[in-house]
């Protein structure tokens, strides 16, 4: 018998997740694992949420129909089951909303400039990859680069080649701030 459960599940359980947890439900992104599977999560823990200014997260709780929540928090998902070790191989994916998130592993493993630091946390439709940072869409110059890295890394010879050609992309949207008031989670 196996201890795995489904990413809803497996999210919900560990307490760094439960900020991720509740807006997953309030906004209705976790609809999205209802479809086909597997997928691949990147869960920003409470820490990650506490980096969000006041200003914008009240923003999003407070907009009815929490579009632009659910939004943000579906950009954490991939289609598929992508683990740690093949993450850095391909500098961009598609979010099942099918914006573009960079990766990088250089001085660690990086999504759109955010840390990796719990990997491969299984699920039984796919696997949980914690972050210190909740993910915004990376710069149009951060994509592009890495798009050309992709180019270069597609005409390469050699892993090493690879590795040096991905660039490592910060995130512009959420800058640090205090940490987010106890009162705003849900």
């Amino acid at each position: 018998m196996t201890d795995r459960v489904n990413l809803i599940e497996t999210i919900a359980k560990e307490d760094k997740f439960s900020t991720f947890s509740r807006l997953l439900g309030t906004s209705g992104a976790s609809v999205v694992f209802s479809g086909d599977g597997p997928f691949t999560v990147f869960a920003p823990t409470n820490d990650a949420f506490g980096k969000v200014p006041d200003a914008r997260m009240n923003e999003l709780l407070q907009e009815p129909d929490q579009r632009k929540l659910k939004a943000l928090l579906s950009y954490h998902i991939l289609q598929g089951k992508v683990m740690a070790g093949s993450l850095g191989a391909m500098p961009l994916r598609k979010s099942v909303t099918g914006q573009d998130v960079a990766f990088s592993d250089l001085k660690g493993l990086k999504v759109n400039g955010a840390g990796v630091e719990a990997r491969n946390i299984e699920a039984t439709n796919g696997v949980v990859h914690q972050i210190d940072t909740v993910l915004t869409q990376p710069p149009n110059a951060a994509v592009s680069a890495a798009k050309a890295s992709a180019a270069s890394a597609a005409q390469s010879t050699t892993p090493a080649d690879v590795r040096v050609a991905t660039p490592a992309v910060v995130p512009a949207a959420i800058p640090a701030a205090s940490a987010w008031p106890a009162k705003h989670l849900l």
